[in-house]
């Protein structure tokens, strides 16, 4: 009889070492995929859920990280198989090939890209900074502005002639900072009421009109959505100081950065990590009380104001947050944070946790299903920043052997990235 039961005990065992994983994968792949990409959910679903985000958004606003992870697990127990299924469906782009892209062509891809995108370059479009003629914002500086400085410190025998665009650049941007340290939104016929920028924008407008300002918008009034283009502004600053050295422009990052540290949280987790990168840019670069500033902002916003809406899979809970696109900005703003985190620090396991999660969710999608559009940088930086890892590698192969084919976009600055990854010493393993 004992021995029967020793046998009976042993197929259980074996059986929950079996079915554990098994339970653990199909709730993970609940976490994204229970519903289409793209579907709404049922409107009493919807309103049910409004309590619980709604004290999500008072948690956050006083910094309480305990109210708002309670808040989001309400939240995310009504809104059940809804939890993580993005607004906006994805696209995939053939082909799954994993092999390893030559280094080389990649360098050549992006030089003949930076050559012909210099004749577009915003500050040369429109060189005296009329609002009106910018279409999307002071972020369609930040990107080639941030690029140039990149590619310049990567390519030696382009330096001079790129430092020189650098320069005209940054000094263009750094006209239009506001006195309160944010970089403004502009407003006019150039902004397209079609885009989701320009719906957001014309909302806001709509509901507090004088937030517009000399074709400028300088204050959000708490929405949180400047931090996006300030982030991104600031941190462009920073890469233009680290290329010259000219301090004009780490001191523009810095009111930029100083202005972030004063926002309040808000429930879009991405306009709060869009600080967590500027915070955590100036950390790298600043010393002794400004260094321990600024990283304790960056930290404090993304244990409270953008972890908490992370899902066990990887993806945010949120439909707008588990897009693609807003995954892959959360992604690219954390490592930002973990890079500069101290190997000590108390917050790095936690973030290294989150950040893994989603690099892993990323990856899996791309294996299975084909390159999104995103996610090329942060597979190129995760490799680099915290170590070599299979899937995320075979998923970066997958993004630049798609990218460019069959309708795929071109990887754009996320290649910048991948050669930072090829000519830096990555480390050797996670």
């Amino acid at each position: 009889m004992a021995k029967e039961m020793k046998r009976l005990i042993g197929k259980f065992r074996q059986s929950t070492l079996i079915l554990v994983p098994l339970l653990y994968c199909m709730l993970s792949m609940a976490d994204v995929h229970a519903q289409v990409p793209g579907e709404r959910p049922p409107a009493e679903t919807v309103k049910l859920a409004k309590p619980a985000l709604e004290e999500g958004r008072r948690a956050l606003e006083v910094q309480d990280a305990v109210a708002v992870r309670a808040a989001v697990a309400k939240a995310i127990s009504v809104l059940g198989p809804w939890a993580g299924n993005p607004e906006t469906a994805t696209r995939h782009y053939p082909p799954i090939v994993t092999e390893p892209f030559e280094s080389v062509k990649a360098q050549e891809l992006w030089l003949r890209e930076i050559e012909r995108g210099q004749r577009g370059l915003p500050w040369v479009k429109n060189p005296t900074g009329d609002p009106r003629m910018m279409n999307a914002g002071l972020r369609e500086a930040a990107f080639p502005l941030d690029g140039l400085a990149r590619t310049a410190m990567l390519f030696p025998e382009k330096r001079d002639e790129l430092t020189k665009q650098v320069r005209a650049g940054a000094d263009w941007l750094v006209k239009f900072q506001h006195s309160s340290g944010v970089f403004p939104f502009p407003i006019g016929p150039g902004l397209n009421p079609r885009d989701k920028v320009g719906q957001i924008v014309a909302r806001a407008i709509k509901d507090k009109p004088e937030i517009v300002v000399n074709d400028w918008i300088p204050d959000d009034f708490s929405d949180g959505g400047l931090q996006f283009d300030n982030g991104l502004c600031g941190r462009a600053l920073v890469s233009a100081w680290v290329l010259t050295r000219d301090e004009r422009y780490l001191a523009a990052a810095r009111r930029a950065g100083d202005w972030a540290t004063t926002r309040p949280l808000v429930s879009n987790w991405n306009y709060n990590a869009f600080s967590v990168g500027l915070l955590a840019r100036l950390a790298e670069v600043t010393r002794d009380a400004d260094k321990v500033k600024y990283l304790a902002a960056a930290v404090m916003k993304a244990e409270v104001g953008v972890l908490p809406g992370q899902l066990a899979g990887g993806r945010w809970f949120d439909a707008h947050n588990a897009c693609t696109v807003y995954h892959n900005i959360l992604m690219r703003e954390l490592l930002e944070l973990l890079h500069v985190l101290p190997a000590d620090h108390v917050f790095r396991p936690t973030l290294l946790d989150a950040v893994t999660r989603g690099l892993d969710q990323a990856a899996g999608e791309t294996l299975a299903q084909g390159f999104t559009g995103t996610w090329t940088d942060n597979f190129a930086r995760g490799l680099l920043w915290i170590g070599e890892d299979k899937s995320w590698r075979d998923a970066l192969n997958v993004n630049l052997n798609a990218s460019g084919k069959n309708g795929a976009p071109t990887p754009g600055f996320a290649i910048l990235a991948v050669l930072e990854g090829i000519t830096m010493k990555p480390k050797t393993a996670k």
